[in-house]
């Protein structure tokens, strides 16, 4: 459980530093960090749950992804500014670093096992971001209609 929490604090301290490497404006900054912390507390949540890598991304890219979107319309800011931050820290290194070293000593085991975690991961995240992604356009769709049939109807 301490575990987890400093891994908490560490995700937020390391979207935070990518917020000012992508150089976020300051008053920006925190928020950016805590799209990264809440990316991670779903992750550890669902990861508790199943070992499946591909899930656990896949839901920790949709709740970073809605962050996003939701401080996009907050702040009126593109919600790439909050996405970044938070999914940087997500984004498989082990996974790919050990890839590379069954590569590299062409270890076959090492290039199976990880190449397949690394893989999932990806995929589990780009599809948690496209999910959200299509859900955000068409609402924002949706909503567009409605006030456009609001201006017919009041002419």
């Amino acid at each position: 459980m301490i575990e987890s929490v400093k891994l908490v604090f560490y995700t937020f301290g390391s979207a935070l530093g990518i917020g000012a490497v992508y150089q976020i404006r300051r008053e920006y900054l925190f928020y950016a960090g805590l799209g990264g912390a809440l990316a991670r507390i779903v992750f550890l949540l669902v990861k508790s749950c199943t070992a499946e890598s591909f899930i656990y991304n896949f839901f920790a890219a949709m709740a970073a992804a809605l962050y996003a979107e939701c401080m996009a319309v907050i702040t009126k800011n593109p919600s790439t500014m909050f996405l970044y931050p938070s999914i940087i820290p997500l984004t498989p290194g082990r996974a790919f670093y050990f890839t590379v070293i069954g590569v590299i000593l062409k270890n076959v085991d090492y290039i199976n096992e990880y190449l397949t975690t690394c893989v999932h991961s990806l995929v589990g995240m780009g599809l948690g971001f496209a999910v959200i992604s299509v859900v955000m356009h068409y609402q924002r769709k949706h909503r567009r209609l409605q006030k456009q049939r609001k201006m017919e109807a009041a002419q």
